[in-house]
């Protein structure tokens, strides 16, 4: 395995890992057997291995276990920001951890918001966003609409 030269890591501690094109790393614990793809941006996480995080992945404050797969734009984003009165606070991160356990599947374009924990071989489908806890063994899917025409 190896990191590629356009990939900017600071601040982490890498084990035997494949890190590809334009990918940035700050403030992290990847293990060995991790494949991180294509410009995706990896900020104080865990990751444990093996675990595949695809291309565009963007994935903050969060601990990933074993066997995790993350497709490609998703978001884990375990920061927010205040809101008050006044609206949401200006540049006043406010963090609560994602935790993605062993086997766990986000799906294409999903998004986990802070403080989520989605179980042990759970499956959030493409586009999904989630905003709660997801059970083990559970999928989660968007809302869809299915229409049948005669061709």
């Amino acid at each position: 395995m190896a990191v590629h030269e356009t990939a900017q890591i600071e601040n982490a501690t890498l084990g035997t890992v494949e890190i590809r094109e334009y990918v940035t790393i700050h403030d992290a614990d990847i293990d060995d057997g991790v494949q991180i793809y294509e410009g995706a941006s990896i900020k104080k996480a865990t990751i444990h291995g093996p675990t595949d995080i695809n291309a565009n992945v963007y994935v903050e404050n969060a601990t990933l276990g074993k066997s995790v797969q993350i497709g490609p734009n998703a978001s884990i984003v375990g920061v927010t920001h205040d809101l008050t009165d006044a609206g949401m606070e200006f540049q006043n991160d406010t963090f609560d951890e994602i935790v993605l356990e062993n086997g766990a599947f986000v799906g294409a374009g999903a998004v986990v918001l802070p403080g989520v924990t989605v179980g042990e071989n759970a499956v959030i489908g493409a586009g999904t966003t989630v905003t709660e806890d997801v059970p083990p063994e559970t999928v989660v899917r968007s809302a869809t609409e299915t229409v049948q025409r005669s061709l």
